[in-house]
């Protein structure tokens, strides 16, 4: 928990974490567009873009299995798939978080805004990489895909974080990378602020309050004005 100073209304910030506080996404894409681009496939990129930021997609992209039939040497899908995932957490174990993420935390706290993460990943991946980054603590609720019915792009995970949190939906603002994550924050009734990365950049935003490059265009004080004193 945060030891931010109380408002007389609760008001949040919500981050998701995978291509938004670490960059995770792009890792996975590379490495299957170098495997696909070796056998001289056509990676769908937009069939992949549709799969961020979703816990599980009905019917979605299945790079692993067109990879593997494709190749009909007796890999399966399954190995293809963990193979990909050994070489991504390789590179993902070392991340950083991306920029802006640390300054919008200070900032947050300062202004006694709640903080909490809304994410389609499991719960142990989540915990372990806020905690590997030192930012565990700062947040005062973590809700993942473990914690919920249905995951984005429905919004009960958006849904639950302003429960716990005891925050109503116009007093929370939601920070997203990807499409699935935007229309969740949107059903969920919340303003959304849509920061694209290399893979979900030219994605459908338009439900988006605003769309920003980087967490370090951000400012909060066009979505948290300070309240006027008079004299």
């Amino acid at each position: 928990m945060t030891d931010n100073p109380k408002k007389d209304v609760n008001q949040a910030i919500i981050f998701d974490l995978d291509g938004l506080i670490i960059e995770t996404e792009t890792v996975y894409c590379q490495i299957w567009k170098r495997e696909f681009a070796r056998e001289g496939l056509a990676f769908d990129m937009a069939g992949y873009q549709n799969l961020v930021g979703a816990h599980h997609v009905v019917n979605g992209y299945r790079p692993h299995e067109e990879l593997a039939a494709h190749l009909n040497n007796g890999v399966t899908a399954r190995d293809l798939r963990l193979a990909v995932e050994r070489e991504a957490l390789q590179t993902i174990k070392n991340e950083e978080a991306k920029p802006g993420v640390i300054q919008v935390l200070d900032q947050a706290a300062k202004r006694g805004l709640l903080l909490a993460v809304g994410s389609s990943s499991e719960q142990d991946w989540v915990h372990g990489h806020l905690k590997r980054l030192g930012i565990f603590d700062r947040f005062d609720t973590i809700v993942t895909a473990d914690n919920v019915e249905n995951a984005k792009p429905e919004p009960d995970i958006y849904l639950k974080v302003l429960a716990n949190l005891n925050v109503a939906p116009q007093n929370a603002l939601v920070l997203e990378d990807s499409n699935n994550g935007v229309v969740a924050s949107h059903r969920a009734g919340i303003r959304v602020i849509a920061v694209p990365n290399e893979v979900t950049l030219g994605q459908d935003f338009s439900l988006a309050t605003a769309i920003i490059p980087s967490l370090e265009d951000l400012h909060l004080d066009d979505y948290f004005p300070e309240p006027q004193t008079t004299a």
